[in-house]
């Protein structure tokens, strides 16, 4: 009985998010298919279990599509888990193979999405088994201002940094701006004239918002990876180097959250694949505290050596980041 209420819950409160403020997206059928297999994930969470079952309904999905499914996934669970007022914090008991920044984008969508229900509690104390909390507590962030703009269909800087949460001015508030960026993708699908329009109204954010621009282009793409850098190309030139670093960050999410990746994106073409290739070699580097700055350092050092949208010159070896 509580799941099939906590199900009808989740229906009402996300009614219509598919098509909210798509009167400006020039490609529906991709944001549709992407909230399909969002909303997969959620019903996974809710009815699905674990064990075969969950097995079973992930391998149904095809793997351009599974970060959306963990990330539904994560969204149901952290609802089911703070309306059940249970202790702790869901991450713990999250049985995906990997998607751990799937996890958090799900739960900040979650935590402004699912209102009026309960929020999934953020105190420190709930996490102290999660090393990574403090570092990648932005993420959290970032899912709840998709939230906000997805289910405004708006892009409203005084919602945004409303946002219950944000700690600081600084690594938070680029994390609510990161999830920003990515949800203009859904509201403006292939639109570069209204793209443009909104990141040109933020000139405090919109770079920071290039980025998340940049990440949702190419997550969104998978399956049609020669269309990454054309919608790229088609937005002003200002926000290239941006959109470039929110490529770099989608390959290397993709290969943190989901090691099954690797082989599909090894046949991707140039110069994408460069790109991955650079996120190879850097991924080492990528373990442990502090790895976000280092992450940062390697992605402006990487596309830095590119001419506009032209890539380096082929090196015999990417050049990774140190570890410290």
């Amino acid at each position: 009985m509580f799941d099939a209420a906590l199900d009808w819950g989740i229906r009402w409160r996300m009614h219509g998010l598919s098509s909210s403020g798509q009167r400006h997206s020039r490609d529906r059928v991709l944001v549709e298919d992407v909230y399909r297999y969002f909303m997969a994930g959620i019903r996974a969470a809710v009815f699905g279990g674990d064990g075969e079952r969950l097995t079973a309904a992930e391998a149904a999905v095809p793997w351009s599509r599974r970060l959306f499914f963990w990330e539904g996934y994560a969204f149901g669970s952290s609802g089911r888990h703070a309306m059940m007022g249970r202790a702790g914090n869901p991450l713990t008991r999250f049985p995906a193979p990997g998607f751990r920044f799937m996890f958090w984008t799900g739960l900040g969508f979650w935590n402004q999405a699912g209102k009026p229900f309960p929020r999934m509690s953020l105190d420190p104390a709930r996490w102290t088994d999660i090393a990574q909390f403090d570092e990648e507590y932005p993420l959290i962030l970032g899912g709840s201002a998709f939230a906000v703009s997805a289910l405004t269909a708006s892009i409203s800087k005084s919602r945004l940094e409303d946002i219950p949460g944000i700690r600081n001015d600084t690594t938070d508030l680029d994390g609510v701006y990161l999830g920003a960026g990515r949800s203009m993708w859904f509201l403006y699908t292939r639109n570069a004239e209204k793209l443009a329009e909104v990141l040109d109204a933020h000139p405090d954010h919109g770079q920071t918002m290039a980025r998340g621009l940049g990440i949702a282009i190419t997550l969104t793409q998978l399956d049609q990876p020669e269309r990454i850098l054309p919608e790229i190309a088609a937005l002003p030139s200002a926000y290239w180097t941006e959109l470039l670093g929110g490529v770099c960050m989608a390959f290397t999410c993709l290969l943190m959250d989901d090691v099954r990746a690797a082989e599909p994106l090894a046949k991707f073409p140039a110069p994408l694949a460069g790109l991955i290739a650079n996120t190879h070699a850097n991924l080492p580097a990528y373990d442990g505290p502090g790895w976000t700055t280092r992450f940062e350092d390697a992605v402006r050092s990487h596309v830095a050596m590119w001419n506009g949208l032209e890539p380096p010159a082929a090196t015999a070896k990417p050049e990774p980041a140190v570890a410290s």
